[in-house]
Formats: C-alpha cells, sequence, structure tokens
C-alpha cells in the first residue's frame, strides 16, 4: 500500500476484524377483476409483519413497505443493497471500494459487511436473522436475491424483532414453488468482463401435497477499479406442504463470495485516475450454509408456528500494509443453532376483536476468531496474535396485544432480551471473562381506518442492542487494541438503547398510492470506534469501541406511486434525515495532528447520513411486448467521517440514473441494462488521511461512484405459468 492514513486504517481494520472476532403498502390490483384466479389461501412461514388487525400493517404501526418480485425484477439487482437503494430514505455508500460490499444506511442507522461498524439494522432470511454473531455484520453478497420473492421492510424501531433492529428490518421471503412444474433460466453479462448465470425449477410433488423449489446461480465481475474482481456462487432448494390448517417446510441454502478489495483514494489520485487501486492484494473470502424447518398449526382458536434452524458462516481477510510492515490475516468461524415459537389468536369482546400473540426465540452461537501478522513477503513468519473463542447464546421472549374496535386499532407489546457473551482467551486463559445484558423493550401504538382509503397510525417503541462480540473485545482506552493484530479481554460496554416517536399514514386515491411518516430516534449509549491518541506505527493504529451518551436521528420520509392503466406504473420518494450528536464528546481524527480539531458538540451531524434524498422513476409497457424503464436518486451532502465536529467541507451530493430496456413473450425475456448512465462522477464515501506517497500531506481520502456498467439479461421460462 503505498499510501495509507490512520483513520483510513480504521476502515481497514474493520474489516480485518470480520475475520476477527464470531404496506405501506399494498399496491392497487391492477388485474382486472374478470380474469383474476383464486387461489387457496396459503400461510406465509417466517413473516415479520404482525398478522394481528383487519389489514396488513395493523398492529405494527410504523412505516412499513412490501415489495414484490414484479417490482424486484424490474430493477434488475444483483445484489439486496442495489434494490433497496431505490425506497424512501435508504441510501449506500462504499468504503472498500467493491461493488459487492457496499453499506446500507436508513434513518441514521447501519446494515453494513463492514466488521466494527455499528449495525442498526436487522435483516432476515424467512426470518432467520442473517447479522452474523460476531459483530452484526451483513454480507449482501451471500443473500439469495435470485430465489426472492418477496421483500418486507420495516422503518423504524422494530421492538419485537430483536438486538440489532434500532432503525429497521429487512426480510427476504423466498419462493416455496407450487402449482404446475416450471423453470427458468437466465444469462447475463456486461462489461467488466460481468456475467451471471441462474436457473430455477418449481412446482408440486405427491399429487400436489408437496411443493418444491430448487436453484442455484454464479455472479462474476472483474470490477471497473483495478484488481477488484470478484464472485459469487449459491444454491438453494424449498420443500414443504402448506395447507389451510397445518404445513411445514423445509430449506437449505449455500453461499460462497470472494471479493478483492480497492479502498479510498487521496483526492488527488481521485481526480486523476479514479480506477486506481493502492490496496492491492485485500481480500475478503466467505462461505455461508443455513438449514431450517418451520412449520405451523392451526387451531380452533389460534396458530401456533415454530421453526428450527442452523447456520455456519465462515470468513478469511487479508490486508494488505506498507512495505516495511507485516501483513495482517483474519479468520473467523460462526456456528448458530436457533429456533423459535410463536403463538397467536383472535376473539370477539363485545363488538371488539381482540388478537393477542406470545413467542420466544432463542439460539447459541460458536464464534472463533484468530488474527495473524504475516512477514512473508520479506520472508518472515506467520506469527498468531489473537485466538479468541465465544461460545454466546440470547432468549428473547415476547407479548403483543391489538384491539380493533369499529376502524380503530390500539395494539401494545414487549420484548425481553437476555444475551451473554463469555470471552475464552485460547492465547492466555487467565484473561477470560464473560459479559451479561438484559433488556425488557415496550411498544404501543394505535391505527385508524379513517376512510376513502386514508389510514393514519402512531407509535412509540423502545429498541435494544448488545455490545457484539469484537466490540467487547476492544473496549478499554487504558488497553487500546492494535488493530488489527490482537484483541483483548477489556471492560463491558453498555448496551445500545434507543426510543422512537412515529406518525404517519397512507392513502390510496383511485389508482395512487401515498404515504408519509415522520419519526424521532433518542438513542443512549451509542458504540463507536475511537482511536487512542497514541501515534499509529507503520500501518496499525491503536483504538478501542465505547459509548457515545446521546445521539439523536429525526426526519420525514413521504413517497408516491401511481398505477396506470395498462400496467405503467410511476414512482416518486423523498427522505429528510437529521442525525446528530446530543452530548459532547471528543471522537479521534487525523486532521487534529494537523492544527484541526474533532471536538464534538451538541447538534454536530454524524458523518455519512445525507440530510436529503430524492427518488423517482417508472415503468412502461411498449407495443408488441417491449416496456422500458428509468430511476433517478439524488442523493444530498454529507459530512465526511473524521469531521464529526463539523468542520469541514461536506462531500458532494450526486445524482445517478439508470435504465432499461426490454422485450418478452413467448416465455422469452431479454432486457438491457444500464447504471449510472450519464458517467456521472461522484464519490460515495469520504474520510481523512495522511497521502504518505504524496509528499505527507492531509487530503480528502474519497471512494468513487461506480462508472456506467451495461448489461444484457436474456430469460428462458418453462412450463406452466407464473409462481
Amino acid at each position: 500500500m503505498t499510501s495509507t492514513l490512520r483513520a483510513a486504517r480504521i476502515g481497514c481494520a474493520l474489516a480485518l476484524l470480520g475475520a476477527a472476532a464470531p404496506l405501506a403498502a399494498q399496491q392497487p390490483d391492477s388485474v382486472r377483476r374478470d380474469t383474476a384466479i383464486v387461489l387457496a389461501p396459503i400461510e406465509v412461514v417466517g413473516t415479520i409483519l404482525a398478522p394481528t388487525g383487519p389489514k396488513i400493517g395493523s398492529g405494527i404501526p410504523a412505516r412499513t413497505t412490501i415489495i414484490s418480485r414484479a417490482q424486484i425484477e424490474a430493477i434488475e439487482p444483483r445484489l439486496l443493497s442495489d434494490f433497496l437503494t431505490t425506497q424512501a430514505g435508504i441510501s449506500s455508500y462504499d468504503d472498500l471500494g467493491a461493488s459487492y460490499k457496499l453499506s446500507l444506511s436508513s434513518r441514521g442507522f447501519y446494515a453494513s459487511p463492514v466488521v466494527g461498524l455499528p449495525q442498526g439494522i436487522s435483516v432476515f432470511l424467512d426470518g432467520v436473522r442473517q447479522n452474523e454473531p460476531d459483530a452484526a455484520q451483513v454480507n449482501f453478497d451471500l443473500l439469495p436475491m435470485e430465489h426472492v420473492t418477496r421483500i418486507e421492510l420495516l422503518s423504524g424501531t422494530s421492538s419485537l424483532l430483536g438486538r440489532n433492529s434500532l432503525g429497521g428490518a429487512v426480510n427476504l421471503v423466498t419462493n416455496s414453488g407450487g402449482g404446475a412444474t416450471r423453470g427458468e433460466v437466465e444469462l447475463s453479462g456486461g462489461n467488466y468482463k460481468t456475467f451471471g448465470g441462474n436457473a430455477s425449477v418449481a412446482g408440486s410433488a405427491g399429487q400436489g401435497r408437496w411443493s418444491y423449489y430448487a436453484g442455484g446461480g454464479y455472479n462474476r465481475e472483474d470490477g471497473w477499479r483495478q484488481l477488484t474482481e470478484a464472485d459469487q456462487y449459491n444454491g438453494f432448494f424449498n420443500l414443504g406442504r402448506l395447507t389451510e390448517t397445518w404445513g411445514i417446510r423445509f430449506q437449505g441454502y449455500g453461499a460462497k463470495a470472494r471479493a478483492e478489495t480497492a479502498g479510498s483514494l487521496p483526492l488527488s489520485v481521485f481526480r486523476t485516475k479514479p480506477d486506481s487501486n493502492l490496496s492491492s492484494g485485500d481480500y475478503e473470502d466467505l462461505n455461508n450454509l443455513q438449514l431450517a424447518v418451520s412449520g405451523y398449526r392451526r387451531t380452533a382458536r389460534g396458530q401456533f408456528s415454530a421453526s428450527v434452524y442452523g447456520r455456519r458462516h465462515r470468513a478469511e481477510r487479508f490486508n494488505v500494509n506498507q512495505e516495511d510492515d507485516p501483513d495482517n490475516l483474519g479468520k473467523s468461524r460462526n456456528l448458530v443453532i436457533g429456533g423459535s415459537a410463536d403463538y397467536r389468536w383472535d376473539q370477539s369482546v363485545g363488538g371488539a376483536t381482540l388478537g393477542l400473540r406470545v413467542g420466544t426465540e432463542g439460539s447459541v452461537a460458536r464464534t472463533e476468531v484468530e488474527l495473524f501478522a504475516d512477514s512473508s513477503k520479506f520472508s518472515g513468519p506467520l506469527v498468531q496474535t489473537t485466538f479468541v473463542k465465544s461460545p454466546t447464546w440470547d432468549v428473547g421472549t415476547y407479548a403483543l396485544a391489538s384491539l380493533t374496535t369499529g376502524r380503530v386499532t390500539f395494539s401494545a407489546g414487549a420484548r425481553y432480551d437476555y444475551v451473554r457473551i463469555p470471552f475464552e482467551n485460547q492465547l492466555d486463559a487467565t484473561r477470560d471473562t464473560t459479559s451479561s445484558y438484559s433488556r425488557l423493550s415496550p411498544k404501543a401504538g394505535v391505527s385508524v381506518d379513517a376512510g376513502s382509503g386514508l389510514t393514519l397510525y402512531g407509535s412509540v417503541g423502545a429498541a435494544y442492542r448488545a455490545p457484539a462480540v469484537i466490540e467487547l473485545a476492544c473496549a478499554d482506552e487504558a488497553e487500546p487494541c492494535p488493530l488489527p493484530f490482537a484483541l483483548g479481554d477489556d471492560p463491558p460496554i453498555k448496551p445500545v438503547r434507543a426510543v422512537t416517536y412515529e406518525v404517519g399514514g397512507s392513502l390510496i386515491a383511485g389508482n395512487a398510492l401515498l404515504s408519509a411518516s415522520a419519526y424521532r430516534t433518542d438513542v443512549r449509549d451509542d458504540i463507536g470506534l475511537f482511536a487512542s491518541d497514541s501515534s499509529p506505527s507503520g500501518s496499525t493504529i491503536e483504538g478501542y469501541f465505547d459509548n457515545l451518551d446521546k445521539t439523536r436521528r429525526l426526519g420525514v420520509e413521504a413517497s408516491a406511486t401511481l398505477f396506470v392503466r395498462g400496467g405503467h406504473t410511476l414512482y416518486a420518494n423523498y427522505a429528510f434525515t437529521k442525525a446528530t450528536f446530543q452530548s459532547e464528546a471528543e471522537i479521534f481524527s487525523i486532521r487534529e495532528d494537523f492544527g484541526g480539531e474533532n471536538e464534538v458538540e451538541v447538534g454536530d451531524e454524524m458523518p455519512l447520513v445525507p440530510s436529503h434524498q430524492v427518488k423517482f422513476g417508472g415503468s412502461v409497457n411498449l407495443s408488441r411486448g417491449f416496456f422500458a424503464g428509468a430511476d433517478g436518486r439524488y442523493i444530498g451532502s454529507q459530512y465526511l467521517r473524521g469531521d464529526e465536529a463539523n468542520e469541514e467541507p461536506k462531500l458532494d451530493g450526486y445524482f445517478v440514473a439508470d435504465a432499461r430496456l426490454g422485450w418478452r413473450g413467448q416465455g422469452w425475456e431479454i432486457v438491457a441494462v444500464g447504471n449510472n448512465i450519464f458517467q456521472n462522477k461522484y464519490a460515495t464515501f469520504g474520510t481523512f488521511n495522511v497521502n504518505q506517497g504524496g509528499g505527507d500531506v492531509l487530503e480528502r481520502f474519497l471512494t468513487p461512484g461506480y462508472r456506467r456498467v451495461v448489461r444484457l439479461v436474456v430469460r428462458r421460462s418453462f412450463g406452466g405459468g407464473e409462481d
């Protein structure tokens, strides 16, 4: 690495530490009534939306969005992160320099593959949590987008969904098959040697009693920046029998992904040669295996559902340092076994309907982390600096009640969590320790069907996040960790607590769907990564995780969707987000060594959270089977990491446009997709560091946005109709 800056080194350290520690809205019906096919009711297993109340959304007084498979395919995303950036209030940034490794921001909270970044959004696959136990990170390149039939998005505090649900939750609902036997084959390719191949088959067996779905795929790219090749493999199956009274489903999923990363660039290099890679040799190699069994049984008064699952996750990350410093190798292994049970029922109380729901979930995780200093580039040894085991376990139980009287639904509930995180130092048993956390998180709200298609709601709810294994292992300012070389047994840090107040509503007016919400989230004991005041040695820093006393997120989100006769769709949304520090703090910044300050005051904005986002687009059906679509998004300015005190100019806002043109007919679909079609040059991430290859001057380090990418997607469907 020819230039490395201490703040940027934090990002590299965060990445390596991953190896280191374990409705709104329902759309108006666009199908003619006389052509609609009525299907037998099928219970969905693994949803995160509560069924209590007269309609979807009641019993969850928060902004919720259900995204269909047709909407997903209209955008032609490769990863979940690609698609979610079209939704109100969700933006992405890239501090690793790899298209498979984007971080998502929603309401000032994050879901990211970067280990060490505080994670405040939960991600589920058919109700099974995908946040890894070592650092709660989310590896979007391991999620099976090819096999997803619906996305459920909750924006705001998701009190009943447990840890990490501070700013919302995402659930991927997969294809369960059923119906006539059918299959699909898809091939895609584009510039920068982008290629993908996927195939699936679905149908029924056993005289229609069992449904099945199986699929797999391979995707790769060279990347537009130098030495940023990435590839991904996946295989998936669902086998189930779902009836009106009972059901069971077996699921298996495996994925493997490898990505070479490029990181951010000094401003001088960003302007002249943005495709550069100053950290060639960095890579992240992941694989994941998940098996699950879920089922339900309806009784005379309610319904019981349960699930058990096992997840195995492996990661290896390599970070290349300066010529005189050892490189860093990190390995992590996570094994999680968990399950849940849930019972819900409804009953009449006078002229009202009372819905009750109780449940519990728990998991046991075995996390192992190994870190090595690799001196092989100058014929030195591979020295192990860390070997940690953490047999973590957690249990949560919850209850929810809703009372519907007339057009009003009152709801209230609470969840209790207990988490135990042992720290077993395999290199020095005298430094073993254990941290335990418990918390009761209540929630209450009201939703009103005001008539004429208007629904209003208001709610208040608490959420909670226990520190992750690696945060606890590096939390002592007196003994900062020489990241990314070692972790130690440190004093426990406090759990994060959040309370969200939200009001909103939706309106169906003819063929238009409108929704809006306003919220405020008060957070206590946020967790961040701080660097010590000691000078860096070579390519390493000394850092630690600690609590921030108070922070706040507040904002407004609004969206509109118009369904036009002929199957055309238009949409637009806007989000205002203000994430601020609400207590003073001294956060390390490399700028301090060059006469700057970074003393945070009350009201200072948190970095990498754009204040304004505007998105719009649509799809139109042309004649003779042709169709077209376009999407545009403006992401407003935001402060750089390392400027928490808001003393430097912001990262510029930027606009990106995507477009697609296709044809479908007789089982074929051919689509040309263009991303960043205007070839706009912009930065998605920024920090500060010393450009050691350019005179040891302090510079802004930026990650360039992606150049124009054009892909051709060809699908061929076989057999008996659509899913």
